[in-house]
């Protein structure tokens, strides 16, 4: 189960640049489920800040999970902390949507953008019933965690170390290349947290 997380995600056939809309294709927010067959010339990226309102709404909570995940590693660098207030977590999901139900055209990165300074959004890590410190995950943990929990904690690190560059599009190739760099080399150093591995190895 820990490689999973790993595997080379899929490109259309044929396929050499890719920009993917985001309706009807939603499916792609798991960042790695390998569903097409792989063309290693293939570029494939996504503008997430391009994500509407009702694209968000119209996600299944899978694809939403990892959607949010991917955005809330984004904004936890832009705002320099690296732990998940739980709580807050659970009620910023659920103010994200009221807001979208609201507002379908609206760019879900630019709602979030308005209120993710704030006290509220990040919560206190002094009062956080569940705090999860994202740099404090060793790679040994990561591997054995379910296939669901590691695709969750790839798409936050792809999210933070993505806006440590100031880029808001994924591109799938630079994911699953770095992918399996990280990989093999947690396989090697256990002890070496998730963080540290894929600031050494990401390229």
């Amino acid at each position: 189960m820990g490689n999973r997380l790993w595997t080379d995600p899929p490109i259309p056939r044929g396929a050499t640049d890719v920009t993917y809309p985001i309706r009807g294709l939603a499916w792609i927010f798991v960042l790695v489920g390998a569903w097409l067959p792989t063309v290693a010339s293939a570029q494939v990226t996504i503008n997430m800040s391009r994500v509407t309102c009702a694209d968000y709404l119209a996600m299944t909570p899978e694809q939403s999970d990892v959607f949010g995940a991917w955005i809330g590693g984004y904004f936890n660098q832009k705002t320099g902390y690296t732990w998940i207030d739980l709580g807050a977590q659970k009620r910023n999901v659920a103010n994200i949507k009221a807001w979208c139900a609201t507002s379908p055209r609206e760019f879900v990165m630019t709602g979030i953008s308005r209120a993710a300074g704030t006290a509220a959004f990040q919560g206190d890590p002094n009062k956080a019933l569940v705090k999860v410190d994202m740099s404090r995950i060793t790679c040994q943990q990561f591997i054995d965690y379910a296939y669901d929990q590691q695709v969750t904690i790839g798409a936050w690190m792809s999210g933070y170390y993505n806006a440590s560059r100031n880029i808001d599009t994924l591109d799938i190739t630079r994911y699953k290349a770095n992918s399996k760099r990280v990989s093999n080399y947690c396989k090697r150093h256990r002890r070496e947290t998730l963080m540290a591995t894929i600031e050494k190895v990401a390229r």
